[in-house]
């Protein structure tokens, strides 16, 4: 609310009318009518008498109340966040200008400012106009970088900036900005995806397939050890992900995944005393497991993926981590002594799938 807004509250809850107003005030109805039309602004020198007219404080008519400046903080929030569910960046963007003149050591109302400009310069037609508005976004988004204590309000704004200067072309000064990264991951995004934005070229493709293949490493490992579904149908999802991801079969380090997928569905269908599905399922466990130790701890190396989403990515099985000196066949094995194979562990075709 404005001071004048404040003034025609105040004089109303007084019953006075301009005309009385001014006459207190030894000034004319009009600019008691500018003041409150925002046209104008009450003299200094008489902050202290209007105030005292009202019988009020001087940061009360000036809207330093602290429960105001809570309650009004809370409408320009409000009225910002309604702005994404209608799409008016107009007003958004009103509310915004509006934030940061009220409260102009508020960051977070700076970063929503700068996003606010970065997002309608996207919309811009006229090429010039576009440059001006990016330029203004990238300093906006650098006050707040520089003088936020937030990291979460940091990372937002060091997301905007490199996006700002990567379509700038400015990608060596974008990634300045992505060091300034916090060490502390409170957001969704993350400093590799970032990064991936300032690179070009193979470097940048090989980035990005890092970037991916990470993930994908964390949902196969949540689907098998994280308990989000019945195995299944956590297997059944795991394993069509991995192969639609590397469809030459070309698994690398995958294979371990995969040796662990077909031994739980081997373990589902040898509850179930469907043997002959079993057994073929615990061949293919043990396919993966011999191809994994291959790379492991037989022939350890450089190994490069042949998959298009992964062709840039070469592993360094030297490099992988062990709990023990034992192999993963011998792992798999060890599996095999548990109560639900019982049914099948007469059979030649089992006892020939473990010796070989």
């Amino acid at each position: 609310m404005t001071i004048g807004e404040r003034i025609k509250q105040l004089r109303k809850k007084n019953d006075l009318t301009q005309e009385k107003l001014a006459d207190y005030l030894c000034v004319s109805y009009q600019a008691v009518s500018k003041w409150e039309c925002g046209l104008s602004s009450p003299d200094l020198a008489l902050i202290v008498p209007l105030a005292k007219l009202f019988n009020i404080t001087t940061d009360e008519l000036l809207g330093a109340n602290p429960e105001n400046n809570d309650m009004r903080y809370s409408e320009l929030k409000a009225d910002y966040d309604k702005t994404f569910k209608n799409g008016d960046m107009l007003t958004r963007l009103n509310v915004c200008e509006t934030a940061v003149k009220e409260y102009p050591r508020d960051m977070d109302w700076l970063n929503n400012y700068a996003w606010t400009v970065w997002c309608r310069a996207n919309g811009e037609l006229n090429n010039e106009s576009f440059k001006q508005e990016r330029e203004r976004a990238i300093k906006l988004f650098d006050i707040v970088i520089e003088n936020t204590d937030k990291d979460e309000t940091k990372v937002h704004a060091i997301i905007g900036i490199v996006q700002c200067l990567c379509e700038k072309g400015c990608k060596n000064e974008a990634k300045k900005y992505v060091n300034l990264f916090p060490e502390t991951k409170i957001v969704s995004h993350d400093k590799d995806q970032l990064l991936g934005m300032c690179l070009e070229g193979d470097e940048q493709i090989k980035h990005k397939q890092h970037y991916l293949e990470g993930y994908l490493g964390v949902l196969i490992r949540t689907l098998l050890w994280d308990g989000v579904a019945e195995n299944k149908y956590a297997c059944i999802a795991a394993e069509e992900i991995i192969k639609a991801m590397i469809p030459d079969g070309n698994y690398c380090s995958y294979h371990y995944e995969m040796a662990h997928i077909q031994f739980r569905k081997a373990e589902i269908e040898a509850k179930d005393k469907r043997t002959n599905e079993a057994l073929d399922l615990l061949k293919k466990a043990i396919y993966h497991a011999k191809e994994y130790d291959l790379l492991d701890s037989i022939s350890p190396g450089e190994y490069t993926f042949t998959s298009p989403l992964f062709n840039k990515l070469t592993i360094n099985s030297r490099e992988w981590c062990h709990a023990d000196n034992s192999t993963l066949f011998d792992d798999i094995k060890e599996m095999c002594n548990r109560k639900v194979f019982d049914t099948i562990r007469n059979y030649k075709e089992y006892t020939e799938l473990l010796t070989k």
